[in-house]
């Protein structure tokens, strides 16, 4: 709607003001429409041929699609991807990275780590580098670190209020990440095709 009536109100415009060079309100219209669409949802092609599908106007076809790049020019350089899919990330829902980065999200790091008795060396070592996960965590926050450090595992940590030092609640293992997010593709794999 918002694109329809801005294409209108310049196609009226550039009407008026060059009646023998401009074409009709309604192309602006539709143009507007397109490349309004076609910014939001992030989807060029589709919208280009819902319109032409619609006015079934070759001419009309192709100022939509000139009208469809350049916005879509303009909005890949605002927001990732297109509008919805930035919001949506604002909002911390990642539908962008696919199956696989929800499937992160879900898997939480206290029901994956091995807990401790005694912390060793090692594990504070890791800490006293800044290197680390939250008991709160995700998979989504820990796979990154594994990346990044190579380290076969990760304390998992909480912290106290008041300036109390951290307490460790066990070690997260890589070999424990990688096989729980195996389990839970495998999963949503199987409830796909099923």
């Amino acid at each position: 709607m918002v694109g329809a009536l801005l294409g209108l109100a310049f196609g009226l415009t550039a009407t008026a003001t060059f009646p023998n060079v401009s074409g009709s309100e309604t192309l602006y219209a539709l143009a507007g429409m397109g490349a309004v669409a076609a910014a939001v949802l992030g989807a060029p092609i589709s919208t280009t041929l819902i319109v032409f599908e619609q006015t079934r106007d070759w001419q009309t076809g192709l100022a939509v699609m000139v009208a469809v790049s350049m916005s879509t020019a303009i909005a890949s350089r605002l927001v990732d991807r297109s509008f919805f899919l930035t919001q949506l990330e604002r909002r911390d829902v990642h539908l962008a990275k696919g199956p696989q980065g929800n499937l992160l999200s879900l898997c939480g790091v206290s029901s994956l780590m091995r807990k401790t008795g005694d912390p060793g060396e090692a594990v504070w070592a890791a800490i006293s580098e800044g290197v680390w996960v939250d008991v709160n965590g995700t998979l989504e926050l820990a796979m990154p670190v594994f990346e990044m450090t190579g380290l076969p595992f990760l304390p998992v940590l909480s912290f106290g209020g008041d300036g109390q030092p951290p307490k460790v609640h066990g070690a997260l293992f890589h070999v424990d990440a990688l096989r729980a997010f195996n389990r839970a593709l495998a999963t949503a794999a199987e409830e796909e095709h099923s």
